[in-house]
């Protein structure tokens, strides 16, 4: 039924909370921040709420870079290099490469099936490309679509539009998104009318319809 799959990275194939919470937690020791598991949560907690902004079009990506650290410097009742710790943050984040359980199997299952596979993914281009390469599942894709490069998000229909328009299928009906994402790939997808599976490791309430739902991406194999 499909011959070209639309996988997101963070949440999805790479652990991006655990990348997170590693490079936050350097960065606060490095400019003597406080860095407590308390702490980190809530750095991660502004980073998504900044994030969820500019997928509704409320700020420019522009403003979540350093925003995110001056909220959180007023969380902490102190002043920093803002730019500094922006800058370190990136550097860091580049290298979490954790694999999400069995992501590695099921990219060769359905590589091996002789499906077409697109990393599709919002964030910064650098930092993305990067993960890849290191967590070494590059070789699986045949094309990576960030954000960044794109010039849009996921939601947005224009995103998927510029995909569609980069790879050789044309059929809709034949792409499928997989992502844990309610806001991005599954609003996504009925945004631009292509079938979704929301991967959903946590049992958590769909805001939107999915054509399928799974708990692990074990679970894709009994799919396609």
């Amino acid at each position: 039924m499909y011959t070209s799959l639309f996988l997101d990275l963070d949440n999805t194939l790479l652990d991006f909370q655990k990348a997170e919470a590693v490079a936050i937690k350097k960065v606060l020791i490095s400019h003597n921040l406080p860095h407590s598991e308390k702490d980190i949560k809530t750095y991660s907690a502004i980073n998504l709420s900044y994030w969820k902004r500019f997928e509704r079009g409320e700020i420019p990506k522009s403003a979540i870079f350093e925003g995110r650290f001056a909220t959180l410097l007023e969380y902490f009742g102190t002043t920093g290099d803002i730019e500094s710790i922006s800058k370190q943050y990136f550097e860091e984040l580049s290298e979490g490469y954790f694999k999400v359980d069995f992501a590695e199997d099921i990219l060769c299952y359905l590589k091996s099936r002789g499906y077409k596979l697109y990393a599709t993914t919002n964030g910064i281009a650098q930092t993305q490309f990067k993960r890849i390469k290191n967590s070494k599942i590059e070789p699986f894709f045949d094309a990576v679509f960030v954000s960044e490069n794109v010039g849009h998000q996921k939601p947005k229909k224009e995103y998927f539009e510029c995909v569609i328009n980069n790879i050789e299928e044309k059929d809709r009906s034949k792409m499928l998104i997989i992502g844990d994402s309610q806001s991005s790939d599954i609003l996504g997808g009925l945004n631009s009318g292509i079938d979704t599976c929301w991967y959903n490791p946590e049992n958590e309430t769909a805001k939107y319809p999915s054509k399928y739902e799974i708990s692990s991406l074990l679970a894709i194999k009994t799919l396609l």
